[in-house]
């Protein structure tokens, strides 16, 4: 089997040497890249290589090329392809784009804008462009440019569902002086007349839709329900809400139902580990995890004025990664294998993990003594997180969960998971997430710091001095300094993924507690189960 392999490889590459033919080439090219999508990244650079050899100016090749080599976190190789194909490609926004995210996965900020800044010199009236570029100085805090670029590409797109993208952009921006000009587009956008505001069942569940008009249909409708709460209509915001989830849960392809038996075997397998010395990293890992939208985003950010703290964003690593590699090597999926972890063949498979783990932080030029890790579902992976690192910071996030259900059932996640768009689908997901926290809870009792959304944003400088000490950070008054003024001004900017990038620009308040009164008997009816738990406040 072996040796057809290696035929088959030299075959390949026999056809490309003896023909060089443009059939051949592209031929080739097709296996290159159909490889890269199975994974089988050894033999999709060799090809790749090969036909770099044949053909040095062939930009498309460095485009896929460089998009390979990123998947395997090849950063500095990829970067280098990619350029190559941006130069190689100059009627193309598409190595730009990907170039973009290179820079951004380093945390290289300024190559990035840089990279936006050509783009959009490059292609002036390109509506996706400049939608990408408005997004990118939403991320960085630069909101009046970002909603300066949304109107640019609304003008410039004839592509509806980009339009109505870029309008829900605008309206959470909250830079509008006008947002009537928001609703008689979006009522446009959604084919119906100004003052019909609700859309019937039928048009929901109707078969002939593609997925384009659900797509287009959700978007307008998380907008226009954005624009009613802007206008204080609180029954047209919900009822335009409502209707955005629903499309949206038809979109996704599994129910929280499905996730019970995970969570059992999570506990299950997950009990107080034995005493070991774990991954002697140089580095401290701070994990903030919980439900979506209780504040990750605002500690991630207070912590980052610290000198000594960086952050790795939302990123599944663990997930993706190192849980893999456990699972490979212990011919067990995840969360069976975690008892093993406990044998020394597990201790060996845990200090490999764990390089993994740092060795991805290496590669994304994060060198602080500490750094961030705030990926929500990581709650999941708590008992393998403390068998690599034993003295990684674990810091929960609680809100009031009818504050939270609120924010979550409001606002557009481009991931299609039912927590994310149905509020009953988010009661039963928060059931288990609380359930699966009390285990934790049980096992390791104070190394895990409990952090209610509403201490955070009511006494600021009270709880990141708590969390300063959990983590053993010394205390920098700019970690809760609400004046930018007296910020670290050696703090590089960062950008912030997340729907609560446009937020956090804001000094640090109060107006989200208790946002869910007015729509308390909305949410009731729907579904969302409050189990009316009160945070402690310091």
């Amino acid at each position: 089997m072996a040796l057809l392999v290696v035929f088959t490889k030299f075959w390949e590459i026999s056809i490309l040497t003896t023909q060089g033919s443009q059939v051949a080439i592209e031929k080739q090219l097709s296996i290159a890249k159909d490889a890269a999508a199975k994974g089988d990244f050894q033999r999709a650079f060799m090809l790749f290589a090969e036909l770099q050899k044949l053909n040095p100016k062939r930009g498309d090749v460095c485009f896929y090329f460089g998009a390979a080599l990123l998947s395997v976190e090849e950063f500095d190789a990829a970067i280098k392809q990619l350029s190559l194909a941006c130069q190689l490609l100059p009627t193309q926004h598409e190595p730009l784009f990907k170039l973009a995210d290179a820079f951004e996965i380093v945390n290289s900020v300024a190559d990035v804008e840089t990279v936006i800044k050509f783009a959009l010199a490059q292609f002036p009236e390109h509506p996706e462009v400049i939608y990408r570029a408005a997004n990118f100085y939403r991320e960085v805090g630069q909101l009046s440019k970002a909603d300066k670029l949304a109107t640019e590409c609304i003008t410039y797109s004839n592509d509806r569902l980009l339009s109505s993208y870029a309008w829900l952009l605008k309206l959470n921006l909250g830079q509008m002086q006008d947002i009537t000009q928001a609703y008689d587009a979006l009522s446009a956008l959604n084919n119906i007349n100004p003052k019909l505001v609700n859309v019937s069942d039928s048009i929901l569940y109707n078969p002939s839709d593609s997925a384009t008009h659900k797509n287009l249909k959700m978007i307008v409708n998380y907008a226009l329900g954005r624009y009613f709460e802007l206008i204080n209509k609180t029954e047209l915001a919900f009822s335009h809400w409502k209707t955005a989830n629903t499309l949206q849960l038809s979109m996704c392809d599994y129910r929280v139902n499905d996730l019970s038996a995970l969570f059992t075997a999570i506990k299950a397998n997950s009990t107080k580990p034995k005493t070991h010395s774990g991954k002697n990293s140089d580095f401290t890992p701070i994990f903030i995890l919980g439900l979506p939208r209780t504040g990750s985003t605002l500690l991630e950010q207070m912590l980052c004025q610290h000198s000594d703290v960086s952050s790795l964003g939302e990123q599944p690593i663990i997930a993706n990664q190192v849980a893999n590699f456990a699972a490979h090597h212990s011919q067990q999926p995840y969360p069976l294998f975690i008892p093993e972890l406990n044998t020394s063949k597990g201790q060996e498979i845990c200090q490999q993990a764990a390089n993994i783990y740092e060795k991805a932080i290496k590669k994304r030029q994060l060198k602080t003594p500490f750094v961030i890790d705030k990926l929500p579902a990581n709650f999941q992976s708590i008992g393998f997180i403390k068998a690599l690192f034993p003295h990684a910071k674990i810091i929960h996030l609680t809100r009031q969960f009818a504050d939270t259900g609120l924010s979550i059932f409001k606002n557009h996640f481009a991931a299609n998971e039912p927590y994310l768009c149905d509020l009953e689908e988010l009661s039963a997901y928060h059931q288990l997430h609380q359930n699966l926290m009390q285990h934790w809870q049980e096992i390791y009792e104070d190394e895990i710091f409990e952090m209610a959304y509403e201490t955070l944003v009511g006494q600021p400088q009270a709880a990141i001095q708590q969390v300063l000490t959990f983590c053993g950070l010394s205390h920098q008054q700019q970690c809760w300094q609400s004046n930018d003024d007296d910020r670290d001004k050696h703090k590089v900017v960062r950008m912030i993924k997340t729907l609560s990038s446009a937020q956090v620009t804001e000094p640090v308040h109060q107006r989200a507690i208790g946002q869910h009164s007015k729509y308390a008997a909305y949410l009731k009816e729907n579904g969302l189960v409050d189990d009316q738990h009160n945070p402690p406040i310091i």
